[in-house]
């Protein structure tokens, strides 16, 4: 499944009251998917694969290169392993063991550290003379790119989409009642002059309460594959 940026801040703004987004601005609206997806990126996180060639007596490998160019992510890999993708169908040579499973000092097995995957020596020397032909393959998850303009397409499932709406309502109303000024706004613009700030106190405590609910209902576990 996949949806729009676009798509998100439109639903955002229904949400909100605002379906004409006088009041929640494009900016506004985009702060609240940038915020939504970092919070899913921690609740929820994406599933992530990466492929890496390997490099002769290279100890350690930037991640996330394809999601940003700087692999400015946080990554979290879950296993590694090394493959052979030139035969047909691809070939699976061996895994590679997290240094926090095995005996004795840190380059006893994978590590991660400031956004670069540090492999263990021995591993490095069993991979000399293989660098044309074998690739380190890593799983885990990553966080969610920030969309940069309305048509970028998020691949996200349905619960985060969903996820992702219930949390921005909850950042909205929070807005709405942190500034008064907004408040005011948005009472006017949007027909919503019945609504007092009691009123829209009560509607934060039932989307508050909402989110929790939902959150702790799509929460993923981090699991090796």
């Amino acid at each position: 499944m996949s949806t729009t940026a676009l798509n998100l801040k439109t639903r955002i703004a229904t949400v909100l009251l605002d379906p004409d987004a006088k009041t929640f601005t494009e900016g506004l609206l985009d702060e609240l998917v940038y915020s939504a997806l970092v919070e899913l990126g921690r609740l929820v996180p994406a599933q992530y694969t990466e492929d890496l060639d390997v490099v002769a007596n290279q100890l350690s490998y930037q991640l996330g290169l394809a999601l940003l160019d700087d692999g400015s992510v946080d990554i979290e890999p879950m296993r590694v392993e090394v493959w052979d993708p030139t035969t047909t169908p691809e070939s699976f040579i061996f895994a590679v063991n997290p240094a926090a499973t095995e005996y004795g000092n840190s380059d006893a097995g994978w590590s991660m550290w400031n956004g670069l995957l540090y492999m263990p020596t021995r591993v490095v020397r069993g991979l000399q003379g293989y660098e044309s032909t074998y690739i380190i393959r890593v799983w885990g998850y990553a966080p969610y790119a920030k969309p940069v303009s309305d048509d970028d397409v998020l691949p996200v499932s349905q619960d985060v989409e969903q996820a992702i709406i219930k949390f921005a309502r909850v950042e909205g109303l929070e807005l709405l009642l942190s500034n008064r000024d907004l408040f005011t706004q948005w009472q006017t613009r949007s027909g919503n002059s019945d609504l007092s700030p009691a009123g829209l106190m009560n509607q934060l405590s039932m989307a508050r309460a909402d989110w929790r609910q939902y959150s702790r209902s799509i929460q993923r576990l981090r699991a090796s594959v």
